[in-house]
């Protein structure tokens, strides 16, 4: 009987090269497109990517992760509100939690359905990351799935578990405590992940002439230069926690009796299910002990206005609850310049983006949220020469996947750099190819168009900014990225042709009247026209610099936000 190793996501591959070194012979299958340069350079051998040809459509599988997790949250304060502060509602506190384990049942759920046949005859070693659901990291899940459907069709496997992290789902605020100073500050910050914009936010920040209070992330810290910063702790740290707290551990232990019931139709297997269970509730105590504090240290004074990342890591829930109940101002800058819906529901919140967002914010509610422009610092650069012929097409190529989940069907993807890669050779044109760093495609690329390998390597190896300068025109290709600043702002000119329909917060990354938006067909059509007529391709060029520049007129500094 063959021995089969499955590789589920880039996680599997260090544990799946050790398991190997035991096996006298043994193929290796995965799933993931991505994945083909990292395994190529590992020690494994035999491996074969399967492509899934009819994989969940991308965009109906996000919807419908957020509808799942709003109707799980509804769920559970139906089951739980009762024994909640007054007043305190749940819902939205662990919306991205519950968004990503429903993305990854979904797609796992079908990927395994499809690919089960291919395993007849086999020994499936499967890989289990030991690690509950949390936000988009490696988790038990995917293996899990795969496990059932193997139990159910009685074939034999082998499972291994890798990976295990210490528990942090106690984390929470050091806001009590002897020398803790939160009294007398103007604004709350709380930025997890905003790593490139976070000197001109604490620019901002000094020249607003605020005072303000950082409230460190428990992960994606970024460096802030603030007056003072608040650490983190432990949740049963008894010799820093306030006295007079809420009975968290009778709510915890009720939050974790729900929770464990409502996972039943995605988890078979009980003693994982109480793992996903136990560590959702734990993260539940650590956010309303959160709440208390917030509560306590700010009873006779709090901030006038939080400033708050898009991207929640944790602490969101409780931050935006005594936001509400006080009628704070939340102010939510973008982690990456644009920004996706908010989970939240609180009207007194106002979305602050690039002026490159591509469309309306919406709240958990979905009713549209107040938004205001902001006046990032560029440098622009454009000629009114024209320039000379189209001689050097770029394509940008954006992550195709996240843990495995692909965001567009590969052959469909790979399709659409063929057609783009024979247009330029019958145009007599150079086509250089950025691919996304972690997921490269080389292998891949070279095998379907002949591009050069160390070509790929270089344009990897610099900067975003020497790929933009290094050719006449881009097409940013699938889901638009906010690297198309890179070349707006520079006057080169840039296009996004799509194989397949976005998410609504892709097409929210551009701004689709700035960067046009089409089928590769449609694009390469563009194209054909500027190749025949190059004062229509310098017309274009000038037109876009000059458009995306108007954008600005209404854009404001952060300062002006900042009351």
């Amino acid at each position: 009987m063959t021995d089969v190793l499955v590789i589920a996501t880039s996680h599997d591959i260090a544990v799946a090269e050790e398991h190997a070194r035991t096996l006298d012979s043994y193929r290796v299958y995965f799933f993931d497109p991505t994945l083909v340069d990292a395994i190529a350079a590992s020690t494994l051998r035999n491996a074969e990517l399967l492509v899934w040809d009819e994989c969940a459509d991308y965009p109906a599988l996000v919807k419908e992760g957020h509808k799942r997790a709003f109707e799980f949250e509804r769920e559970l304060q139906q089951r739980v509100g009762s024994l909640l502060p007054p007043g305190v509602s749940l819902e939205g506190w662990q919306h991205l939690n519950y968004f990503y384990f429903f993305t990854a049942f979904d797609w796992y759920t079908g990927l395994w359905r499809a690919v089960l046949p291919r395993f007849a005859g086999m020994t499936v070693h499967v890989f289990v990351c030991d690690n509950p659901a949390n936000f988009y990291w490696p988790s038990f899940v995917p293996a899990l799935l795969l496990l059932q459907y193997l139990r159910t069709a009685q074939m034999p496997f082998k499972a291994l578990t890798y990976g295990a992290r210490a528990d942090e789902s106690d984390v929470v605020m050091h806001l009590c405590g002897e020398g803790v100073d939160v009294e007398g500050y103007d604004v709350l910050t709380h930025l997890p992940t905003c790593f490139y914009d976070a000197p001109w936010f604490s620019q901002e920040l000094k020249a607003s002439g605020r005072r303000t209070l950082n409230v460190e992330p428990k992960y994606w810290s970024v460096p802030l230069e603030t007056d003072h910063s608040l650490r983190m702790m432990r949740r049963g740290d008894q010799q820093l926690l306030c006295g007079g707290q809420p009975d968290i551990e009778t709510i915890g232990r009720q939050l974790e009796g729900a929770i464990y019931q409502m996972l039943e139709p995605y988890l078979a297997t009980r003693a994982y299910r109480l793992r996903q269970a136990r560590h959702l509730a734990s993260l539940y105590q650590s956010q309303l002990v959160n709440l208390y504090l917030l509560e306590q240290r700010f009873e006779k004074q709090y901030p006038r206005q939080f400033l708050l990342s898009d991207h929640d890591s944790g602490f969101h829930g409780p931050l935006i609850a005594f936001a509400e109940k006080r009628g704070i101002p939340v102010l939510m800058l973008p982690h990456a310049k644009t920004s996706d819906d908010t989970e939240f529901t609180y009207r007194g919140i106002t979305m602050l983006t690039h002026p490159m967002q591509g469309g309306a914010l919406y709240d958990g509610a979905r009713r549209q949220v107040k938004q205001g422009t902001l006046c990032y610092p560029e440098n622009w650069g454009a000629e009114t020469a024209a320039p000379g012929p189209l001689k050097r097409v770029g394509l940008l190529l954006n992550g195709l996947s996240l843990n495995g989940i692909q965001c567009t069907p590969w052959e469909t993807y790979l399709s659409g750099i063929v057609e783009m890669d024979r247009w330029c050779k019958e145009n007599g044109i150079e086509l250089s190819i950025r691919c996304r760093q972690g997921q490269s495609l080389i292998e891949l690329l070279h095998g379907a168009i002949g591009i050069d390998k160390d070509s790929l390597r270089a344009s990897i190896g610099g900067s975003l900014s020497m790929f933009a300068q290094s050719v006449d025109l881009c097409l940013m290709y699938d889901a638009p990225t906010n690297a198309d600043i890179e070349f707006l702002r520079t006057q080169v000119p840039i296009l996004n042709p799509v194989p397949a329909p976005l998410t609504k917060a892709e097409a929210a990354t551009a701004d689709a009247a700035i960067v046009p938006r089409d089928s590769v067909a449609g694009v390469l059509a563009m194209l054909d026209d500027f190749v025949s007529d190059p004062t229509a391709f310098h017309a274009f060029r000038v037109r876009q610099f000059a458009n995306y520049v108007s954008l600005f007129t209404q854009a404001k500094p952060l300062r002006s936000y900042i009351i």
